[in-house]
């Protein structure tokens, strides 16, 4: 795991199944910054619609428990079962509110076989550490993307930009995160 990173309200700390974040680190910046820079010179644009090669291949199973401690258990037991595991695991944990009670595992993949995979083991190991737990999936940038096209499911290569009147603001966004400035 890396070192706790403060994020406004909140913290996140990144985990992987390699002992110095190789996959984490590589996926920053040979995926998501390409990603956030073809997204932001797009928004300059002010386009109708949004190319979205990279986002149709780009996972996150969400799993939320109660409390951090729960969050490393089910992590060590994810390991213990599935060890030696075969590919890369990666992914964060923490919260965008401290206050809050949830704390939240986001694991990172790139196909749909991969996040149904893991789902199924998510769904099998969660119950042996709390049976209150909220679990789902969705595309990797939902935050971004979503506001802008409307549900993921709907999302096509070339997809309609539902929300134009976001267009400034996620571009916003963009930039900032572009330049480093997550809070």
């Amino acid at each position: 795991m890396s070192r706790r990173r403060d994020v406004g309200r909140g913290y996140w700390m990144s985990f992987e199944n390699h002992p110095r974040l190789a996959e984490t680190k590589c996926s920053i910046y040979v995926r998501c910054v390409p990603c956030l820079e073809k997204l932001y010179r797009q928004l300059q644009e002010n386009p109708a619609r949004l190319y979205l090669e990279e986002p149709l291949h780009c996972w996150k199973v969400v799993l939320v428990l109660n409390n951090f401690t729960e969050c490393l258990d089910f992590l060590q037991a994810y390991q213990d079962e599935k060890f030696p595991v075969s590919r890369v695991v990666r992914g964060r944990v923490g919260t965008n509110n401290k206050e809050s009670p949830g704390v939240v595992v986001i694991f990172y993949l790139y196909s749909a076989e991969e996040r149904e995979e893991l789902f199924a083991d998510v769904q099998r190991i969660v119950p042996k550490i709390t049976l209150f737990y909220d679990l789902f999936y969705e595309r990797g940038c939902q935050d971004l993307y979503g506001l802008l096209c409307g549900d993921w499911a709907g999302w096509a290569p070339l997809t309609v930009i539902k929300n134009p009147c976001q267009i400034a603001k996620i571009g916003e966004k963009v930039g900032r995160l572009l330049k480093g400035q997550y809070a």
